[in-house]
């Protein structure tokens, strides 16, 4: 059973997986930096060196230890980029402002699904920042993926963004969703379905459609992009807590089951560990393929394992996004 240090809350995560870091992490790390100088992605100083602190490179380092260096970068941009854009959308909390952000978002969702869909390219001087860094990103990923992953990753940030316009109307609403409710959208608006797809381009790893689909191997990528959320909510509830943000697994469970702070800490580490416990058990009965389709899912599965346990390392080891580090 996971353990809890209940003078602070923090929770000792149950991830039995290996601890690992791209050794070509600092290097990616000042190309992100230059990239978002480049798409002026962020205008203030000050707020970039915040950002930096926050190590978003090594989030994706310890999720993806054996990335190419060109690989590993587009990764960390694409992760800086989605904090700093969730940042952005996160600043406004009033319903009236909900309503207004519902309609950029919609708008900017489209635009979006010209770039993934239609492979429409975006410029800095005629569309803005945003849409230009998500145009360069996927001009290069789609230089090392193929054209079904690619429509693969293109509905998962679909549904992720669909997901993000769900929690918009929620607070235009002045709602909190019942927990249940919440755990259906989690790993979506959260974004950590597409970074599952992420895997078998940074790992350099191939499997045929039809092993993805497989059903096994679909209940084991939910069960890696649930953990990821719940860790996630397990160490930013403080944060958010201060911020008036009850859209946590915590605060959740805290409001509808009326439990104490330190029981809805424990129970939610439960929900968590008894997925990760479901994954180690579910990836002992891999369905089988040819030999060497076989080894890729091995290798596809190893990998989601590490991406549970390098979030939990980046939360708790590298950032100082929940003043933890």
């Amino acid at each position: 059973m996971a353990l809890i240090h209940r003078s602070q809350s923090i929770p000792e995560l149950y991830c039995p997986f290996p601890t690992q870091l791209n050794p070509l992490v600092i290097h990616a790390d000042e190309h992100t930096a230059n990239w978002v100088k480049r798409f002026g992605l962020v205008q203030s100083a000050n707020v970039w060196e915040q950002y930096r602190e926050q190590k978003f490179t090594w989030m994706v380092a310890r999720m993806f230890p054996s990335a190419t260096f060109e690989a590993l970068c587009i990764a960390a941009d694409l992760n800086t980029l989605l904090f700093v854009l969730d940042d952005q959308y996160d600043e406004a909390t009033e319903a009236t402002e909900a309503v207004r952000k519902k309609e950029n978002f919609e708008r900017f969702l489209a635009q979006v699904r010209g770039i993934l869909v239609d492979h429409e390219r975006k410029t800095l001087a005629q569309h803005g920042p945003s849409l230009a860094a998500i145009s360069d990103f996927w001009e290069r990923i789609s230089q090392l993926s193929t054209p079904a992953w690619q429509v693969r990753f293109a509905e998962s940030m679909k549904r992720a963004f669909v997901a993000n316009l769900w929690r918009i109307e929620l607070v235009k609403q002045h709602r909190l969703p019942a927990v249940e409710e919440y755990m259906q959208f989690r790993q979506e608006f959260g974004g950590a379905n597409f970074f599952a797809d992420l895997v078998e381009v940074m790992e350099n790893i191939n499997l045929p459609d039809e092993v993805i689909w497989n059903a096994t191997v679909q209940t084991l990528i939910t069960l890696c992009s649930d953990t990821i959320c719940y860790a996630n909510d397990l160490f930013s509830y403080r944060k958010e807590l201060k911020q008036g943000d009850e859209m946590n697994l915590v605060m959740l469970l805290k409001r509808h089951e009326r439990l104490s702070i330190e029981d809805a800490v424990f129970k939610a580490t439960q929900i968590h560990d008894d997925k990760v416990k479901e994954f180690i058990r579910l990836s002992q009965q891999l369905p089988s393929f040819d030999q060497e389709t076989d080894r890729e899912l091995i290798r596809f599965v190893n990998a989601l394992a590490v991406m549970m346990r390098g979030n939990i390392d980046w939360s708790g080891m590298d950032t100082a996004r929940y003043q933890m580090a």
